[in-house]
C-alpha cells in the first residue's frame, strides 16, 4: 500500500482545510489546530485495513485504475463495510 499511503496525507489536508476555513489567518488556524487540550491528530481510513485488504485493494487498482464502480462491484463486495468514498484518493 506504499504508494497510496504516501500521496494521503491526511493530517495536511487537514490543516490545509483548517487554514483556508480560518481565512488563511495562520494564527488563527494554529490555535484551531493545536487547542488546549492538544494537536488533533489526523487517521486514515487506510490505517484500519489489514494488509491483506490494502494488498487486494491494490490489485484491483492495478485492474481497473480509478473506476471505483467496478472495483466495488469485483473486488470490495466481501468489504461490505467500506464505504466507496474512502477509496478515492
Amino acid at each position: 500500500m506504499s504508494a497510496a499511503a504516501a500521496s494521503r496525507d491526511v493530517t495536511l489536508n487537514h490543516a490545509m482545510n483548517v487554514l483556508h476555513d480560518s481565512g488563511y489567518d495562520i494564527g488563527k488556524a494554529v490555535l484551531h489546530l493545536v487547542p488546549t487540550s492538544g494537536p488533533v491528530l489526523c487517521r486514515d481510513e487506510m490505517e484500519e485495513w489489514s494488509a491483506s485488504e490494502a494488498t487486494l485493494f491494490e490489485e484491483a487498482v492495478e485492474k481497473y485504475g480509478k473506476d471505483f464502480s467496478e472495483i466495488r462491484q469485483d473486488f470490495v463486495s466481501c468489504c461490505y463495510w467500506y464505504h466507496v468514498s474512502t477509496l478515492m484518493f
